[in-house]
């Protein structure tokens, strides 16, 4: 499953909150039933989560949630069943990881506050996807790969009619990289001290904290004027948390400083082991001056490179990525299918034992290096079992289409077209 931030889940569950007011059926599955709203999540899902292709439609969308909710009635039938405690192991890691993304956990549940929602409907969100994929994985498991085989002679022939491509996916590269992140400097920090010391200085001479967060805050709850909402022990890094918990009422901080900047808070209100708290926040992040500073580096290093000097050595002195660095930056060996995905044209690009330019990607700059490995003597044993799981997964995808075909047939379907066209014009 993608990873999706609380952001995108926000997004399409507002858009279908608005949907409803103009809801209708739109298709019909058996004794299921398919709501414009339901058509109208998935698509947004997908495109958030940026598997949209140039040619899908409301109606090729439509037509895989048939059959998904058949697979889901038919999986039922012969009594598979989720294993309910994987799923709810994977919920929880999905949720920790949607947490944080966000600076503390007061955020987090003021953005599900105000899409008027709660954990438990973010919880109930993961667990019926996941129960929906797990369902199929299952019955796609008894009723298809187990029924389709692939023999020895079959891998045999597909290797002697592609043996010219097969090969070229033998040549393998040990792929190196130098990467160092832009920091703010100590020069950056003292700019965002200073400007935090003014906001400091414009609240004692009597300026409101709440018009002073909407100009000045860094922070998205600076909308809000600052509020932070309810939070408990816990939820906050422990230099916000001393600071707003040793707080009275009504009372300001001193300047806190944490890993996002620094800080003014503001105790507003106490209920029992919870308190509301707004702040003011000056982001200490890298500024332009401090890329350029990291880019004029990176070049030096690549300089010292394509002039003689060894790249494992400058790799092990220079660069930040620490499980690399002791390997004189070696991350791997790689054919050129295998290349990181982030990077892959790139690697691509740079030709046999040279490196690449200084590459930059958001805050951090890397210089890649591709080393050659030794051609050796490879044939058919090499590639057998990449062959069989290629052979396998294509006949599995052949059999499940003439499954499903089979399958529908047994089911109840009605698609009002009409109320379709209608709803793929709005989208388009």
């Amino acid at each position: 499953m993608k990873k999706m931030t609380l952001i995108i889940l926000l997004s399409f569950f507002t858009t279908i909150l608005f949907a409803t007011k103009t809801d209708y059926i739109i298709a019909k599955a058996g004794k299921d039933i398919i709501m414009k709203s339901d058509l109208q999540k998935q698509i947004i899902q997908m495109k958030n989560a940026k598997v949209w292709a140039s040619d899908t439609t409301a109606e090729t969308v439509l037509n895989d949630m048939i059959e998904a909710k058949i697979i889901l009635v038919k999986a039922r039938e012969i009594g598979i069943k989720p294993d309910e405690q994987k799923i709810k192991n994977i919920v929880d890691k999905q949720l920790a990881s949607v947490k944080s993304q966000f600076p503390d956990e007061s955020m987090f549940f003021n953005e599900l506050r105000k899409a008027g929602l709660t954990v438990s409907d973010l919880k109930k969100y993961y667990e019926d996807m996941l129960t929906d994929q797990q369902l199929k994985e299952q019955l796609i498991q008894t009723q298809i790969r187990k029924k389709v085989q692939v023999t020895d002679s079959e891998i045999k022939q597909y290797f002697e009619d592609n043996k010219e491509t097969i090969l070229k996916d033998l040549k393998k590269y040990k792929i190196s990289l130098i990467l160092r992140n832009v920091k703010a400097s100590d020069k950056t920090k003292k700019m965002a001290f200073n400007k935090t010391l003014e906001i400091q200085q414009k609240i004692k001479k009597g300026q409101k904290f709440t018009v002073l967060a909407k100009e000045m805050s860094d922070c998205p709850s600076g909308q809000n004027g600052g509020d932070l909402g309810w939070f408990s022990r816990g939820m906050m890094v422990k230099p916000f948390e001393d600071a707003a918990f040793s707080l009275k009422p009504g009372e300001i901080s001193e300047i806190v400083e944490t890993q996002f900047g620094y800080h003014l808070i503001r105790l507003e209100e106490v209920k029992g082991d919870e308190i509301r708290a707004s702040h003011i926040l000056v982001k200490t992040d890298p500024n332009q001056e401090d890329f350029d500073n990291e880019k004029t580096t990176m070049d030096s290093l690549l300089k010292r490179i394509k002039t003689g000097e060894e790249f494992s050595k400058i790799a092990s002195a220079y660069s930040e990525d620490d499980s690399s660095k002791v390997k004189g930056g070696v991350i791997g060996y790689y054919s050129v299918s295998e290349f990181p995905e982030l990077f892959s044209e790139e690697i691509a690009s740079i030709n046999d034992n040279e490196v690449s330019n200084v590459i930059h990607h958001e805050n951090t700059f890397y210089i890649f290096k591709k080393d050659r490995i030794d051609d050796h003597e490879s044939g058919y044993e090499d590639f057998k079992e990449n062959i069989r799981n290629y052979l396998m997964s294509k006949k599995q995808t052949e059999y499940y289409h003439k499954w499903i075909q089979q399958i529908k047939t047994e089911f109840y379907i009605f698609i009002y077209q009409e109320r379709l066209n209608e709803f793929s014009q709005e989208i388009n």
